[in-house]
């Protein structure tokens, strides 16, 4: 399929009348019986991470194909870009790589609402999204993985010492001179003037 084709499926739509906000959104109308194949390359600025805990160090791209059976859409495709994220510990930058392969099921929104009663969620029902007026979201789609592919700790390095939690010095490039907080529990021995027992 040509690139110009494939434009008439992939567009960018304002948000707003100035037309400062948009999303890249994927047409699902008309789509090929035999897929559609897409690539795109973010521009700087292109994602909105307004709120968002990181920043983009390379650019974003995204490839790969969309496949429809009824109204369910396979899209399998792999995303591509580095991340800056601050250390959980002394908020130092770190540039994280992201090479993520990608198979996701969209269904129609509403459709899960016919189910009644409570489901186990399988490996499936946790790779899949929806969709509504016959498009997908491409940018919400890519600004969710690249949350999901940030580990629940991260840290510059295993030995991190982080934040002093009085000061704020960065324990890791210099020393500070706080004294470490007394335990509330032994703040009656030591008004008394008796000092707690060594461990």
């Amino acid at each position: 399929m040509s690139l110009v084709r494939v434009r008439v499926y992939i567009h960018r739509e304002c948000r707003s009348s100035v037309g400062f906000l948009s999303v890249m959104k994927i047409s699902l109308v008309r789509l090929p019986k035999d897929g559609l194949k897409f690539d795109h390359r973010y521009a700087d600025g292109e994602l909105d991470l307004t709120g968002r805990d990181f920043e983009i160090a390379t650019p974003v791209t995204i490839s790969g194909r969309l496949d429809r059976t009824g109204v369910e859409v396979r899209m399998r495709c792999s995303l591509q870009t580095a991340l800056h994220c601050p250390c959980d510990r002394c908020l130092r930058d770190i540039v994280l790589p992201v090479d993520l392969p990608l198979d996701l099921i969209y269904l129609p929104v509403g459709l899960d609402n016919q189910r009644s009663g409570e489901i186990e969620l399988n490996g499936r029902d946790l790779d899949s999204s929806v969709y509504e007026n016959e498009e997908i979201d491409l940018d919400a789609m890519v600004i969710e993985q690249l949350e999901l592919s940030i580990p629940l700790r991260l840290v510059c390095r295993e030995d991190c010492r982080g934040l002093c939690p009085q000061c704020g010095i960065d324990l890791n490039a210099e020393e500070c001179n706080c004294e470490a907080p007394i335990d509330p529990r032994w703040e009656i021995l030591r008004s008394s003037g008796a000092e707690p027992e060594k461990t």
